[in-house]
């Protein structure tokens, strides 16, 4: 397995760009080619006039912005996109298996959840963009929850990512079996993979290691040889921190998860496990969902 083609959010800020830069890096270590997408909407304005609200608002309406307020923004929105643009068509001069961009004006989230039905792997990070916001970034949690594709977050400010060593944080569910599947060309290339998993008890590691045996001998099938951790749950520490103490003893470049969540009134809303992942900074991350 090997992945064909990567996607990766460009902005228009910052210059330089080591998402950017990190995206190139991986498509040329894997072959692929990297679709670079574009997306930003303008936020609407309101002001006082006719429309809704006059009553509330003693008598004065709450209505849409006028022409030209509406028509700046748009103008400054496109004018960012161009900007995007041309740093991405600059970096992808050095893919070496091609390159193509695609831009709209659009909301990041729903564009890029359009354009990742052509890519195999997703790359983002947190925006370094100051007061982002929905209409300028997708965050990588949505992301995850809506692109149906694995999501790389890499640590802002890499510009490059070597996987060397993996950590598969493994659970008997759905999410980690994807995870499991989509990370395989990151697990066949690495040079030590560790597949662990957290149980409950001293009694449940007997069950537990005859799951991550399974799991070892399904890799192995495929190329890549690993080793299996069955981990007692600490008291005092959640299984999040747990995993991350272990890839910090296994100075592992690459963690491996499923994404547990849900959706609730369009926001994401994730359980403690892969909140704390998102929220780590130190190493780069794949989740599938």
């Amino acid at each position: 397995m090997s992945f064909k083609c990567m996607l990766v959010h460009v902005e228009g800020r910052p210059l330089p760009d080591p998402r950017l830069a990190l995206a190139v890096d991986l498509a040329n270590q894997f072959g692929a080619r990297l679709l670079g997408v574009g997306a930003e909407l303008y936020e609407s304005s309101y002001y006082g006039g006719d429309g809704y609200g006059g009553d509330r608002y003693g008598g004065e309406g709450f209505g849409y912005g006028g022409d030209d307020l509406t028509e700046a923004k748009l103008k400054a929105v496109e004018a960012g996109l161009k900007r995007a643009e041309e740093k991405f068509r600059h970096a992808a001069l050095q893919v070496q298996a091609g390159s193509e961009w695609r831009a709209r004006v659009e909301f990041p989230l729903a564009t890029i959840s359009a354009e990742a039905r052509s890519a195999d792997l997703l790359i983002t990070s947190r925006s370094e963009r100051r007061g982002a916001s929905e209409y300028d970034v997708a965050h990588p949690g949505a992301l995850i929850m809506q692109t149906g594709r694995p999501v790389l977050v890499t640590p802002p400010g890499a510009p490059e990512l070597k996987v060397r060593s993996v950590v598969v944080a493994w659970k008997d569910t759905r999410e980690a079996r994807r995870a499991l599947v989509d990370a395989l060309p990151f697990l066949q290339r690495a040079e030590t993979v560790l597949v662990a998993e957290i149980c409950d008890n001293k009694s449940a590691e007997p069950a537990t290691m005859d799951r991550l045996t399974d799991v070892a001998s399904y890799l192995l099938d495929h190329g890549v040889q690993a080793t299996v951790d069955a981990a007692i749950g600490e008291r005092d520490a959640g299984a999040a921190d747990q995993f991350l103490d272990l890839a910090e003893r296994q100075k592992a470049d690459l963690i491996v998860a499923g994404a547990f969540g849900h959706s609730r009134l369009q926001q994401w809303v994730f359980g403690g496990f892969t909140r704390t992942l998102l929220a780590q900074t130190t190493r780069a991350v794949l989740l599938s969902h």
